[in-house]
C-alpha cells in the first residue's frame, strides 16, 4: 500500500555520540589499538606554556590530516566540511555537536609556524611502527622494495631546461681492484681522478623540487618518486623515502636499508627487488650483511654466441667453443677483464664469423661478474622463485592501496620537504588502517577460541561427573 512519508528533519532525537557510531566502525578499531596521545608530549615544546590563548589540541590537529588520509580526501576543506556532519568523525576527534570544528587553515597555519622545521611527521610514523612491532605484527626478516611515482602539483609546460655541472661519484673499492689486477699482470695501474660531468634537466618553475620523469609507456611529466619498503610479515610500511622523479631507483636503497635495520634493530633475512636495482653494488652489498637478495633480471645487450664462451674461475680463463683457452690480457678503466689470444685465432676456421675485426675475438667480463652470477643463481633458485613472486602480494599491493584508497596519486602540496612530510603522515594511517583491523580480527579469533574451549570442556566434565557417579554406585 502506498503511503507518503511526513517530514521528519526536524525531529528530535535523544542519542549520545557513543550510540551514533557502529561498534564495527573503522574509526573505533583505531581508537581502541591505536595510542595517539603521544603526540600532544611530542608537540608540548612547541607552544608557550604560559601565554596566550588554548590552542587547539595538537593530536585532534594531526587526527585530522589522519582522517584526510585514511579516507583519501582531496583537501582540507573538503575534510573539515566532513567533520562537521559526520558522526563519527567527530566521535574520533572528541569534538561533539555543539562544538565548531577547526578552521580547514588551521593546521597549514600550525604547519607553518611550528612543525614544518621539526621531526614530528617522522617519529609519528615511527612511533606507530614501534606499536605495531610491540604487538608483533612486523618481523624484519623478510623486507620488499620498490619507488611509485606521485604527480608534482606543477604544470609540465611550465619548465625551463638548466645545464648542470657536478662531480661523478668515484668508486674507490672498484678503483683498488682494477689497480690490484693491472699489477698482477704488470701493467702500471690507472691515476684515477675525479672529473666534471655536465647534463641538460628539465627544471620545473612551479615547483622545482620535483624531477622530470620520463620512462617508457609512463606518463611524462614532473614527479615525485616514493622509495618505499614494507615488512613481509602483514605488509605494513616500514620506510618511506621521497626523492625528485628523476632520481634513480638504487641511488638511495643502501641507505634506506641501512637506515631501517639501524633504526628498528630488524635483522634482515630476506629482500625482493626488481629489475630497477639490478646493480652490483647492492648485491654485494646484502652479500656482506648476509642478505638473501632476490633481484629482477635486467637485459643486456651481449651477442648471440656470448654464451658459447664458458669462464672457468678457478683459473680466471675463458674457453671458447671449439676449445681454445683464452687467458686474461688486459683490464679498463670500467673494471672489464678483455680474455684473448691472438696466436689461437689466427688458425681458427671460425675467425671470420667469431671476430668483427676478422683477427680476433676478445671476451669482455667485468671483475664484479661472480657477484652478478651468484645474484642469478638466488633469483633461479625455488626460493628465489618464491621471495621474488611476493613482490605482487607485498610493495605492490601497498602502492595500489595508496593510490586507490589514500589519495595517493596526485602531491597536494609542493616542495620535497612538505611532500615528504604528507608521505609520512599517509603512509601512517595507511599503518593505522591495517593493524587496527588485524589487532581486532586477532581479539575476535581469540574470543571465539576462548568460547569454543569452555563449551567443549562442559561435555568433558559431566560426562567425567557421571562416570565416576556411576562408579561409585557400583561399589
Amino acid at each position: 500500500m502506498f503511503k507518503k512519508r511526513t517530514q521528519t528533519q526536524e525531529e528530535f532525537v535523544m542519542m549520545s555520540m557513543e550510540d551514533m557510531v557502529p561498534q564495527a566502525h573503522l574509526l573505533r578499531k583505531v581508537e581502541k589499538t591505536i595510542d595517539l596521545n603521544f603526540i600532544n608530549e611530542l608537540t608540548q615544546s612547541l607552544y608557550s606554556q604560559d601565554k596566550g590563548r588554548h590552542c587547539i589540541e595538537p593530536v585532534v590537529l594531526f587526527k585530522i590530516v589522519l582522517l584526510q588520509s585514511l579516507y583519501g580526501l582531496k583537501s582540507m576543506r573538503a575534510t573539515i566540511k566532513q567533520c562537521e556532519t559526520d558522526a563519527a568523525f567527530r566521535w574520533f576527534l572528541g569534538i561533539p555537536f555543539g562544538q565548531s570544528v577547526p578552521h580547514y587553515s588551521t593546521f597549514s597555519q600550525n604547519y607553518r609556524r611550528r612543525f614544518a622545521e621539526t621531526d614530528v611527521f617522522e617519529t609519528i610514523f615511527e612511533t606507530i611502527i614501534h606499536q605495531a612491532i610491540k604487538h608483533q605484527l612486523i618481523s624484519g626478516r623478510d623486507l620488499f622494495t620498490d619507488s611509485t611515482h606521485i604527480k608534482a602539483n606543477a604544470n609540465k609546460r611550465k619548465l625551463k631546461e638548466e645545464i648542470t655541472t657536478y662531480v661523478k661519484e668515484r668508486k674507490h673499492a672498484l678503483e683498488a681492484e682494477i689497480n690490484q689486477v693491472r699489477e698482477e699482470l704488470g701493467k702500471e695501474g690507472f691515476d684515477f681522478e675525479d672529473h666534471l660531468e655536465s647534463k641538460t634537466t628539465k627544471v620545473s618553475t612551479v615547483d622545482p623540487d620535483s624531477g622530470y620523469y620520463h620512462r617508457d609507456d609512463k606518463e611524462k611529466g614532473f614527479m615525485y618518486l616514493d622509495h618505499r619498503t614494507v615488512d613481509g610479515l602483514n605488509n605494513l610500511i616500514v620506510d618511506v623515502h621521497i626523492t625528485p622523479g628523476n632520481v634513480h631507483d638504487s641511488r638511495p636503497y643502501l641507505g634506506r636499508l641501512h637506515a631501517i635495520m639501524n633504526r628498528y634493530g630488524f635483522k634482515v633475512k630476506q629482500v625482493g627487488l626488481d629489475s630497477g636495482y639490478y646493480s652490483w653494488e647492492i648485491m654485494e652489498a646484502c652479500e656482506a650483511l648476509g642478505i638473501f637478495s632476490v633481484i629482477g633480471y635486467r637485459r643486456v645487450n651481449k651477442s648471440k654466441d656470448h654464451k658459447k664462451f664458458v669462464y672457468r674461475e678457478a683459473e680466471d680463463v675463458i674457453v671458447c667453443p671449439i676449445g681454445c683457452v683464452l687467458p686474461l690480457q688486459n683490464i679498463d678503466r670500467l673494471g672489464y677483464k678483455q680474455y684473448f689470444d691472438r696466436q689461437q685465432c689466427q688458425g681458427c676456421p671460425l675467425l671470420q664469423q667469431c671476430a668483427s675485426n676478422g683477427k680476433y675475438r676478445v671476451i669482455r667480463r667485468h671483475v664484479k661478474a661472480e657477484v652478478v652470477d651468484r645474484s642469478h643463481e638466488r633469483r633461479l633458485s625455488d626460493c628465489g622463485k618464491v621471495l621474488y613472486a611476493r613482490r605482487k602480494t607485498t610493495v605492490e599491493r601497498s602502492f595500489a592501496d595508496s593510490k586507490q584508497n589514500h589519495g595517493y596519486r596526485y602531491a597536494i602540496h609542493r616542495g620535497l620537504r612538505k611532500v615528504q612530510h604528507y608521505a609520512w603522515l599517509s603512509c601512517a594511517s595507511q599503518n593505522m588502517k591495517k593493524i587496527a583491523n588485524l589487532l581486532c580480527e586477532r581479539d575476535q579469533h581469540l574470543s571465539v577460541h576462548h568460547f569454543q574451549s569452555i563449551f567443549n570442556f562442559i561435555p568433558r566434565f559431566f560426562g567425567t561427573f557421571f562416570y565416576f557417579k556411576r562408579k561409585m554406585h557400583l561399589i
